[in-house]
């Protein structure tokens, strides 16, 4: 198994990342999540707290001066637990929504947009206890347990700070109202969260690199996988077919192009056309610039119509090049006199034109 390990020194291919991707193995940090989450909830803090004020003391009095009347009957503390309930809601409400928001919003920075139930379906290789004992001392395991440290010494030490900085206000608060507590109170929590979870941050961005080096490791390969995989991709045929597409445009880009910059095509009418360039002062010879049969024929004298180039008849001429000259090749010295004749009259007639 160690040897299988070491003997993986490729990268993922395309492919075997998108099939990670579909079965839900992505590279991100529920750290950094957590904890962008927490940030956004100390900064919510300070632009809620009188919305918080308000309904936390709704709820105080509703707590405290409730009638109850001559007993507690089921339909009153029916109501009376909804109305607890509804209150509670409202005042964590706005918490609920943001964390959501942020975490999906985090999310999709990390992975962009997906969505699989693959990672919810039963996985009986979790059971295994020797695979368990070795998830237990894994680097990922060390990793996790320091950043566990790590957030206990962060969370110990700046709670112990602020709580001393703010222990003499605390002492000088028995005289004022319950508004200015509540205040004091919020300043004091949402500050203390900012330091924390802004440290929090630092944490979680060493956690998605070290998330992100380890997603990559695990799906390192062997050369022989690689070899195998592109077999498999070879012998597929939506592959097979995607790239004969491809090949099919890329050769009628070029032929096309072919006849952009042609003189004159040569067909036999209908089954065969040739596209042959020939400037004088340039090309010491005709040059065949694309050939084609039947539906690229066609193609080919739909695009010289287009472009206004002569369509010239010669039956013998077209299909004796069609079989013997290869696009960018220069025409044999046994069809110069058929072809000097072909250019002759297309000369002539390019002149007329400019005449008239």
């Amino acid at each position: 198994m160690q040897q299988d390990k070491h003997s993986k020194t490729e990268e993922a291919t395309p492919k075997r990342l998108r099939d990670s991707r579909k079965k839900g193995q992505v590279s991100k940090s529920q750290d950094l999540v957590s904890s962008v989450s927490f940030l956004a909830f100390a900064l919510l803090l300070g632009s809620l707290g009188n919305y918080l004020l308000e309904n936390s003391v709704q709820f105080m009095n509703l707590s405290l001066t409730y009638d109850v009347g001559e007993g507690l009957s089921p339909s009153f503390a029916g109501n009376l637990l909804s109305e607890y309930v509804m209150k509670i809601l409202l005042i964590f409400f706005p918490f609920g929504l943001i964390a959501v928001f942020v975490g999906v919003v985090v999310n999709v920075i990390q992975v962009g947009f997906l969505f699989t139930v693959q990672p919810l379906k039963p996985d009986f290789k979790r059971l295994n206890p020797i695979e368990g004992m070795k998830n237990i001392f894994s680097k990922k395991a060390l990793f996790n347990l320091f950043k566990s440290l790590m957030k206990l010494l962060i969370v110990g030490y700046l709670t112990y700070t602020g709580l001393q900085k703010v222990m003499v206000p605390i002492m000088n608060l028995g005289g004022v109202g319950v508004e200015k507590i509540f205040t004091f109170f919020m300043d004091t929590v949402r500050t203390l969260s900012i330091s924390i979870a802004s440290l929090m941050i630092i944490l979680g961005i060493l956690d998605f690199i070290f998330q992100k080096k380890e997603y990559k490791k695990n799906l390192m390969m062997t050369k022989q996988e690689i070899k195998d995989e592109y077999k498999q991709m070879e012998g597929d045929p939506k592959i097979k077919s995607k790239r004969q597409q491809r090949q099919r445009e890329m050769s009628m880009a070029r032929t096309m192009q072919g006849v952009e910059a042609s003189t004159v095509i040569i067909t036999n009418p209908t089954h065969i056309a040739i596209a042959i360039r020939y400037e004088q002062g340039v090309d010491e010879a005709p040059v065949v610039m694309a050939k084609g049969l039947d539906y690229m024929a066609m193609k080919i004298r739909e695009k010289a119509k287009e472009m206004d180039i002569p369509i010239i008849e010669n039956k013998p001429l077209a299909r004796g090049m069609y079989y013997k000259v290869e696009p960018g090749s220069s025409v044999p010295l046994e069809m110069y006199q058929a072809i000097a004749e072909i250019l002759a009259l297309v000369f002539t007639m390019n002149r007329k034109k400019k005449l008239y």
